[in-house]
């Protein structure tokens, strides 16, 4: 775990952008953290790092993470959104495990979306205030008159309802039935439309027009919706007659969704990801954002590809995932979210990470979901941050060979194999001689490049099945295992573990020989040897019943490569049970 404690001074874990990254263990204390989001919530790397999680965050907090903390140290993902104070952060939590698939530990990304959801709750509002006034519109048709007139042409006199006078706001007693008078009220700019209307009328033509007009009692401007035909007797115009509708607050609705529509284009356009909506019949994408896509291609070549879209663009390890998150989006109800992340092939056809969150955008006469609208954004980046961090967790900082809990867990998963099918494995302590002299003459940097050279003889030496992890400042330690490489016969004989001891030494030999090379560093010529302590821990236990774990075997080997240094350095030797020597003094 300490290696893991140190991953929180790695720049890629301090300089996390946009986001925060954790990485906690079993009692929930958090071994490292970092990125731009901790000072977003009042934090810093030295006020998380060290502590359990209910001492850096407030109950409200913790106890929404606890679960997901447990679940991810079960090795199971999940994602949450969490408040903390005023911000709304989307928290990705999942297992941090090591090459061969065991949990070591948890690690969660927080991503800061307050803004995107506040755009969302936006869209929800405009989209919400469009409805009520459409509904409003259909209620005031269904209505009818908010008022109504009637001209007599023999008389010239205009007749108005109660209802038109509240709309003008005038009182009766006041009007003399003229049409001078009324026109009077119109908005100046709108006079024009109501004589041409009359005019119409006159023709025998219905006619709908909309105008404004300035409310006598208060002098507010009011939009009025009027329909008016002429009425013929015998062919002679008797009298022309309206209704007229306040349509006042749909007017000023109607400009607030065209403004609000235009808010939601223009944060669409400056977004950096890409909307668009998709089939999910067809498989076809037929609305995207913006004139390019993420991956280099126009809307319109992305369109053309149609239903081959997932066969053409998506990495073969995911196509059956984003086909499945398809099959469930048919399902979704109004206001779910699925998203996936996945790869895609950009034009200049290397694989990049996105991120796809879809909802429900359209629906078929059953219910069904038929159109998704969706947001990529590529996560490439996020996605090599991840995959660093868990490598730097788990690897030397310095010559990239396993660190010390990667060792004691592949080691243990070696034992567990070797008990299981009666094989032998070997472990090799492999201690560097004369390396303190290369830093007290040369300094440390000429010491850190001989490190990394000896730690490229080490892998030369081995094979890809073996494990070579670097546990102390010039201390190395490889794990041999026979059995588990290409072409060995599986079935174990006395025969095949004398054979596995016999590789086992060979090894053992080939770094001693290698290492003995030169290592010429800024032109100074090093020699270093090294002291090689073998150890076989079935042959230690044979007639035992009992099993050894990691630490032990690794003590035993530890012990032998100090037999080794006794005997004069630049050697093997081989464990034997006994009493084991002292190490003081190496």
């Amino acid at each position: 775990m300490e290696e893991l404690r140190r991953a929180g001074s790695s720049p890629v874990v301090r300089q996390f952008p946009e986001g925060a990254i954790v990485v906690f263990d079993t009692d929930l204390r958090y071994l490292c953290a970092g990125g731009h989001g901790l000072a977003t919530v009042g934090l810093t790397q030295a006020m998380v790092e060290g502590r359990t999680i209910d001492e850096v965050f407030p109950p409200s907090v913790a106890s929404q993470l606890v679960e997901p903390y447990r679940r991810a140290l079960s090795g199971e993902k999940s994602t949450i959104e969490i408040e903390v104070g005023q911000r709304t952060f989307l928290h990705r939590i999942a297992p941090l495990t090591d090459g061969l698939g065991v949990v070591v530990a948890g690690i969660g990304f927080a991503v800061d979306v307050t803004s995107t959801r506040q755009a969302e709750r936006a869209v929800r509002e405009s989209e919400a205030r469009l409805r009520q006034e459409e509904r409003r519109l259909r209620d005031a048709e269904a209505v009818g008159h908010a008022g109504s007139w009637e001209w007599d042409m023999v008389t010239d006199v205009i007749t108005w309802s109660d209802g038109l006078f509240v709309i003008h706001g005038l009182d009766r007693m006041t009007f003399t039935g003229g049409y001078a008078q009324a026109a009077a009220r119109v908005h100046p700019e709108d006079r024009r439309i109501v004589d041409d209307a009359m005019e119409s009328c006159r023709r025998g033509v219905p006619i709908r027009f909309r105008y404004r007009i300035a409310r006598a009692s208060d002098g507010r401007r009011i939009w009025l919706d009027s329909r008016a035909r002429g009425v013929f007797e015998s062919g002679t115009l008797v009298r022309l007659v309206g209704a007229v509708a306040d349509v006042t607050e749909q007017v000023e609705a109607e400009a607030e969704v065209i403004e609000s529509q235009a808010f939601q284009k223009a944060v669409i356009a400056a977004s950096p990801d890409y909307t668009f909506i998709t089939d999910l019949r067809t498989g076809a994408m037929v609305f995207g954002s913006h004139a390019r896509d993420l991956l280099g291609r126009s809307a319109k070549q992305t369109e053309a590809l149609g239903p081959t879209t997932i066969e053409a663009l998506v990495h073969p390890d995911d196509q059956a995932k984003l086909r499945a998150l398809n099959d469930a989006a048919r399902r979704l109800e109004d206001g779910q979210v699925l998203d996936l992340r996945y790869r895609l092939r950009h034009a200049d056809g290397q694989w990049h990470w996105l991120s796809r969150r879809v909802v429900p955008f359209r629906r078929d006469g059953s219910g069904a979901v038929t159109e998704v609208l969706g947001v990529l954004r590529d996560v490439t980046e996020d996605v090599e941050a991840e995959e660093q961090l868990s490598h730097d967790a788990l690897h030397d900082d310095l010559t990239g060979l396993a660190n010390r809990a990667l060792l004691l867990d592949r080691l243990e998963a070696a034992l567990l194999r070797a008990d299981r099918d009666g094989h032998e494995i070997a472990v090799l302590f492999c201690d560097l001689d004369g390396f303190k002299h290369v830093n007290d003459a040369a300094g440390h940097a000429a010491g850190d490049a001989v490190l990394v050279e000896i730690a490229a003889r080490l892998r030369a030496v081995l094979r890809d099945s073996d494990t070579a992890a670097r546990v102390g400042g010039d201390e190395f330690v490889i794990i041999v295992e026979p059995w588990n490489r290409a072409g060995t016969v599986k079935k174990a004989s006395s025969i095949d573990a004398r054979r596995g001891r016999d590789l086992a030494l060979k090894v053992a030999g080939r770094v001693v020989t290698a290492v003995r090379k030169p290592i010429i560093v800024h032109g100074v010529s090093h020699r270093i040897t090294v002291s090689v302590g073998v150890t076989y821990p079935a042959l230690v236990l044979r007639g035992s019943s009992r099993r050894h774990h990691a630490p032990d075997v690794v003590h035993d080997a530890d012990a032998a490569m100090y037999q080794a240094k006794q005997e004069g350095k630049d050697r093997v030797e081989v464990f034997t049970v006994g009493p084991a020597p002292a190490t003081s003094g190496r």
